[in-house]
Parts: C-alpha cells; sequence; structure tokens
C-alpha cells in the first residue's frame, strides 16, 4: 500500500522542478531565517578523553581470546538446542536481544531454515503455547520468511476475540506483543494482538514482581522490532542477568565481554570521528548550524555496529553530518538567491569565479561537502568500487534542488494543497534517500551497481523509511507551527486539531512499518538480507531519536543513551 504517490524519484528531477527552482529574482535585502539551536553537549570531550574508562582487570587481548572461546561454546549449545524448539528459538532470541547473534549467522540461519520446515510440514507442533508460537512467528518473519499470521486465529473465541484465559500468561502476552510489531498491511489480527497484549500488560505489570515488571516496561516503552540495536543489548544485559530461569552463564558472559570490546571499538571510533570534525571548522565558523558529531556517530552506529563495518560506519559519519550541514544552510541561513546560486554550485559540482560573490560561508560549506566526498572518493578508490561515489554524489545534488524547492515554498509562505502535494516533496528534503545510498559506500564488494541503482530509484522500501523519518521528525515537534510540515498540511486538509493530525500522522508511520515489513520478505531472495537489515535499522533510528522529542535539535534527550553506548562501562 502506498501513502502517497511520490512523482519522479529521488534520481530523476523533472523539468517543472529544475524551472521552478532557478526562477529567483535577485534580492536587495539580505533577511536570513532565525536559527537558536542548543549547543553541543559534548564539546571535546571524546578529543580529550579518548579512551573508556574501566576498572575491568583483564587485558583486552585476553577478553579477545577468552571471547573466542566463548564463542565456540555458544555454537555447541545451539547444536545441543537442535533436538528441542523452544530451547533453540529461546537461545536465538537471547543472542540477538543481547547483540551477539552477528557471531553466530549462519547457525542461526540453518537452524531458522529447519525450524521454518518444521513448522510447514508439522504445523501443529506446539501449536497450543502462545509463547513458542508468537516466537517462532517473530523469528521467522524477522529472518525474512513468509510465516502466516493465521496461526493466531486459534487463540480466539468463537466471537473472534482472543481468549481471555491468554491474560494471565505473561510470557505469551509478551511474545505475541512482540510478534504484533511484525504485521504487514491487511493482518488485521496482528493489530488485534497488540491492543489486546498491552492493553492486558499494563494491568499485570502493577500486580507482578519488579524483575518482571521491569520486562514489561521494557517491551511496552518500544518494542524489539523497533529497538535500536546496541542500545536494546546494553539495556537488556542486566534483564537478562535477573532472568534465573531463562539465563545462561555461557551467553551472559559472552554479551558482556562482547559488549566491552565493541565500547572500545566504538569509543576509538568517536574520537577519531570528533577530530576529523573539528580539523574541519565548520563550526566555529559557520555558528548557524548543530554542532552534532556524536549524535551523528550514534545514529550511525544504529545502522551498523559490527566491527566490520567500521570504516563503511565512519563514512556513513561524515556523510551525515554534512547532509545537517547543508539542511541548517538551506533551513536557517541562505536566503533564496543565495540558496539559488549555492544550489547551482552543486549541480556543477564546483565553484567558478562567478561564485565568488556567493556568500563566504556559503562558499565555505560548499568546499566542506566537496572535500569531505573527495575523501570517501580516495577511500572507495581503494576498494576498486570508485563507481560508488557517482551515486552518492548524484543523491546530494537531488538533495539540494528539493531543498531549494522547499526554500521557495517558505519564501512564498506556499502551504500544499494536501497532505500529499506536502508528502511529495518532503520524503525527498528528509535526506533519508541520501543516506540510503551512502550506507552502502564500504561495506564490501559485495554491493554492486545494480543494487545501488535499485536503491536511488527510490523503490517502495526506500520510501517507506523516509516516510518513517520525515513524518516521526514532524511529529516530533511539541508546538503549532505556522509553516508548511505535515502536521500543518493533515490540519488544513481535515479541519482537525493539532492533536488529531499527530495521530493521523503516527498512523501513517505505523502503515510506513506495515510496508516495510511486508517489503522485507517480498525482497528476500532478491536483495541482499544485509541490505534491508540497514533499511530498517534507519528507520529504526528515527524511534530512538524522535520518539520524545527531535533529539538531534535538542540533543539532552538522547544524552543518557550515547553515556550508555560511549561513556559508561558495562559492569561484570
Amino acid at each position: 500500500m502506498e501513502l502517497v504517490n511520490s512523482g519522479p524519484p529521488p534520481g530523476v528531477i523533472s523539468t517543472t522542478t529544475m524551472e521552478r527552482c532557478f526562477k529567483v529574482a535577485k534580492e536587495d535585502v539580505v533577511v536570513r531565517p532565525i536559527a537558536n539551536f542548543h549547543p553541543s553537549l559534548w564539546g571535546d570531550y571524546f578529543i580529550k578523553n579518548p579512551s573508556l574508562l574501566s576498572t575491568h582487570q583483564k587485558s583486552e587481548e585476553w577478553m579477545k581470546k577468552r571471547v573466542q572461546e566463548l564463542v565456540k561454546d555458544v555454537k555447541n549449545l545451539l547444536k545441543e538446542a537442535r533436538g528441542s524448539m523452544r530451547e533453540e528459538m529461546q537461545l536465538i532470541d537471547a543472542l540477538q536481544r543481547l547483540g551477539v547473534a552477528y557471531h553466530f549467522e549462519q547457525e542461526i540461519s540453518e537452524a531458522l531454515s529447519f525450524i521454518n520446515n518444521t513448522s510447514t510440514f508439522h504445523h501443529s507442533y506446539g501449536d497450543d503455547d502462545l509463547h513458542l508460537v508468537a516466537l517462532r512467528f517473530r523469528l521467522l518473519r524477522q529472518h525474512l520468511y513468509d510465516a502466516s499470521s493465521d496461526v493466531f486465529n486459534q487463540f480466539k473465541d468463537d466471537e473472534g476475540n482472543f481468549k481471555e484465559e491468554l491474560k494471565n500468561d505473561l510470557k505469551g502476552l509478551l511474545s505475541l506483543y512482540e510478534a504484533g510489531y511484525l504485521g504487514m498491511p491487511e493482518e488485521h489480527v496482528l493489530d488485534e494482538a497488540i491492543e489486546f497484549t498491552r492493553s492486558h500488560l499494563q494491568s499485570m505489570s502493577k500486580n507482578i514482581e519488579p524483575r518482571l515488571a521491569k520486562q514489561v516496561a521494557h517491551a511496552l516503552e518500544t518494542p524489539f522490532r523497533r529497538r535500536m540495536s546496541r542500545l536494546e543489548a546494553r539495556l537488556y544485559i542486566p534483564i537478562y542477568e535477573e532472568d534465573i530461569e531463562a539465563k545462561n552463564d555461557v551467553v551472559l558472559e559472552l554479551a558482556k565481554l562482547d559488549f566491552h570490546l565493541l565500547q572500545l571499538l566504538h569509543r576509538e571510533e568517536v574520537n577519531k570521528i570528533s577530530i576529523w570534525w573539528y580539523d574541519l571548522g565548520l563550526t566555529r565558523e559557520l555558528k548557524f548550524m548543530r554542532d552534532r558529531i556524536v549524535e551523528s556517530y550514534f545514529w550511525m552506529l544504529g545502522v551498523y555496529f559490527e566491527p566490520q563495518y567500521s570504516k563503511g560506519r565512519m563514512m556513513l559519519v561524515k556523510v551525515i553530518t554534512i547532509l545537517a550541514m547543508m539542511d541548517d544552510i538551506y533551513d536557517s541561513y541562505g536566503t533564496l538567491h543565495e540558496l539559488q546560486q549555492f544550489t547551482l554550485a552543486i549541480q556543477r559540482w564546483e565553484l567558478k569565479q562567478d561564485d565568488d560573490q556567493l556568500d563566504e560561508n556559503l562558499q565555505l560549506g560548499f568546499m566542506a561537502m566537496y572535500n569531505t566526498l573527495k575523501e570517501l572518493e580516495d577511500e572507495v578508490l581503494q576498494d576498486g568500487t570508485l563507481y560508488r561515489i557517482n551515486y552518492l554524489k548524484r543523491e546530494f545534488k537531488n538533495a539540494a534542488l528539493v531543498w531549494l524547492e522547499e526554500a521557495k515554498w517558505r519564501e512564498e509562505g506556499y502551504v500544499p494543497s494536501s497532505l500529499t502535494e506536502h508528502l511529495n516533496l518532503s520524503l525527498k528534503t528528509s535526506g533519508y534517500h541520501v543516506l540510503a545510498c551512502a550506507s552502502l559506500l564500504g561495506i564490501g564488494k559485495e554491493v554492486t551497481k545494480e543494487t545501488l541503482e535499485w536503491v536511488t530509484s527510490f523503490p517502495q522500501i526506500c520510501k517507506d523509511i523516509t516516510t518513517i523519518s520525515r513524518l516521526m521528525d514532524d511529529a516530533a515537534d511539541s508546538e503549532i507551527e505556522d509553516v508548511a510540515t505535515t502536521i500543518f498540511c493533515c490540519m488544513k486538509e481535515y479541519g482537525v486539531s493539532w492533536e488529531e493530525a499527530k495521530l493521523r500522522i503516527l498512523g501513517m508511520v505505523e502503515n510506513a512499518w506495515k510496508d516495510m515489513n511486508r517489503e522485507c520478505v517480498h525482497l528476500n531472495n532478491i536483495v541482499p538480507p544485509y541490505v534491508l537489515s540497514i533499511f530498517v535499522n534507519l528507520a529504526r533510528m528515527m524511534e530512538a531519536i524522535y520518539r520524545i522529542s527531535d533529539g538531534f535539535s535538542e540533543p539532552q534527550h538522547i544524552e543518557k543513551p550515547i553515556s550508555l553506548l560511549l561513556v559508561e562501562p558495562i559492569q561484570f
């Protein structure tokens, strides 16, 4: 189900848009937008404190060797669990939640293939156990199997409602709740499952022991499907440790040691990227822009955290910082005439002598973009994948055009006639299609030209993540604005209050998640699974950063999660 008719994809800019962008008269009086962004919370903390403070007595070398031993032990546990579907699935679920599943990709893939085949040919196995049925469904959907949601109909009564006796099955309710968020469009049984389980879990949480109440609160705050995986690992480790019935000491030790070692790597990376950002000097010169290098690293850490993606992660952080700079130039600094000149320079991909009249800050911004992409070009050249940078340049050029069009709307006070018209443009101004392309720059030679052609054609799954990005960003605004946001357009089109419009917008976010769940399954065996997981993670990060408020513009809202991942060592 498509939410809007998006018009031409970002890879193809219409003639109408080009003409509209550049029919701008020169301005005589410079009147700039006003921006008052929160200053950086971190300053040079990660430059002055490059190492993670830790009281652990063991050396890093010992920890790495111990992790290798524990990985072998867990592989044996997976082999031993093959005879018990319950034990096997609960172990896989724990490994995923604890952030160590990347060590066991082949073993988990083989196990779920066996489970899927067993579920197909022995449909009745375990079907009277809500926890087992829901967990099996969720694991299979997460791994792109087209598991049927019809398995949940057996837990309904003759009137089509979930059976009341299920309200006392805490484990079953939690599993059904989590499974519901893997739903696709028109899977009403999963919509009903979420409503049913949320209501009963909220009621039960007041009358159960604190350990279980903590698990329930954790799930209700954000379902696993939408959680940043690295943050989930940090928060789930103590929950797993307290679960005397379910925990395995080998798995727990692996989770803690592995988290610590990755935290050391991530701390080293944020130190390096902070130095790069400081040397770039943009925030010292461009006082109007947001200084968010640490928040940008946190954002991209959610896209992929694994050590093998270190190079790609660092490249991706550079891309999002330049995107944020450009966003601030178009939204919070440049006049319409300046932005026209700035955009023309980006389309040429060079500054000409005629551009000497361009504002000095915009010249600085252009050179920062140009030089950063040149750095990335040198990186991919080493890998023999130079073609990738050409796709990224095209995405930057197209982003500049749609940002300029949005600036014209603002200058003219233009309000789109419908929410659909607004989304036709604003989905592209979110910049998420640029990040989708950039996320494939440095993650191995497996990403082909065909994959990049597909990504930059703005396929449905890219549309889904940009929809989630745009709408959650707009919904995070806590005040009514007399500008053409999606909420404002929704209020105007439907004649509803701000609160009602926000609920409609959040409903569209839910629909986009369902569309994305469907696309992930449908694209299995067509698009590499790790590419699909990157897109899911891009959507998850909107939940991590914008669920409460705009955590990028108001960084105090995500200070604690950043501290948990990059500052506070895990306790052994």
